[in-house]
């Protein structure tokens, strides 16, 4: 695959240039993003606390779900994470349905939405993003090239999707009790605006600052000459590659799309040793942090408790 191919020769690339990595700013790259994580975790436990005002919704609890979520996104495809941010939060407040929890994620996504609209409207507007015709030839990356490819089978595949869906939710609505409460409880902060744009709009914008400063700062660590809207130019790349998130991160497009963004800036090789680079740090740190909130989580798991159970006690045991 195209997309494989792109990431294998930027891994290359990164390698030979290993030893010219400032790593200083490699730390303030890493620690802006934790930052962010950490602000927008913020956001979420706050939405959660909005679905169910009556629970104690503890902001550790959600970090650590957050923070282990965002780590095995990083290396399972498919937003596979999202579902451990539910489960991890469910069981720590079990009265709050999967329903509820789920719903949240929706609105804690709807900022992310309206900025991301907003970094791809100025990037194709600034010619930094191919047209169709360029991502079919161009970029080499599966994951657009096959949709440029095929409009036809791609307008198909939606409507299918679309009427599934449909029939889905309607039989949800028939037959799971009290699902569109559960869903508008998930949402209920979005009916109160001031409260939504106080306690969840505020920490996500701080944490698209923390984001785009981060940029910069690898941008910095692997000696390409940027200034802040290159920094913007590159998180927006970051965004669109995940957009159809069928590789972990985002790997293969995210390359190709720098590559062309940054064409006439400096040299491809060096775009392709900070885009691995960056991609390697982020992924790393990630993983060790999720391992750390899942083990601190769930340190007590079902099956250690039935073993536990099990048990004879030494104290009843026959003589």
């Amino acid at each position: 695959m195209d997309s494989v191919r792109a990431f294998l020769d930027a891994t290359s690339a990164f390698g030979g240039e290993l030893s010219d990595v400032g790593f200083k700013a490699l730390l303030i790259a890493l620690v802006l993003h934790f930052a962010n994580l950490v602000l927008r975790a913020t956001a979420w436990r706050n939405i959660l606390q909005a679905a169910h005002p009556q629970e104690r919704i503890r902001w550790r609890t959600v970090t650590g779900a957050y923070l282990a979520g965002v780590g095995i996104n990083s290396i399972i495809p498919a937003r596979g994470g999202d579902v451990m941010k539910v489960y991890l939060v469910h069981r720590s407040v079990p009265d709050t349905p999967y329903t509820t929890i789920t719903a949240s994620l929706l609105a804690e996504t709807l900022f992310d939405i309206f900025i991301g609209s907003i970094l791809l409207i100025w990037a194709f507007s600034a010619g930094a993003i191919p047209g169709t015709p360029d991502l079919s030839k161009g970029l080499g990356a599966f994951e657009f090239t096959f949709f440029a490819d095929h409009g036809k089978a791609l307008a198909v595949v939606l409507a299918v999707a679309l009427i599934a869906l449909a029939f889905g939710f309607t039989w949800i609505e028939g037959h799971v009790n009290r699902f569109w409460d559960r869903v508008s409880d998930g949402l209920a902060i979005l009916h109160t605006p001031n409260l939504y744009l106080r306690r969840v709009v505020v920490f996500q914008a701080l944490g698209w600052a923390c984001r785009a400063a981060a940029m910069f700062a690898f941008l910095q660590a692997f000696h390409i000459p940027a200034d802040v809207s290159d920094a913007v130019l590159a998180l927006a790349a970051g965004s669109i590659a995940t957009l159809m998130p069928l590789t972990p991160g985002g790997i293969g497009p995210q390359q190709a799309l720098l590559v062309y963004m940054f064409n006439g800036v400096t040299t491809r090789s060096a775009v392709l040793s900070f885009s691995v680079g960056m991609q390697f740090a982020i992924t790393i740190s990630n993983a060790i942090v999720a391992a750390i909130c899942l083990s601190l989580m769930l340190r007590r798991l079902p099956w250690k408790l039935r073993l536990h159970k099990g048990k004879p006690d030494a104290a009843a045991a026959p003589p």
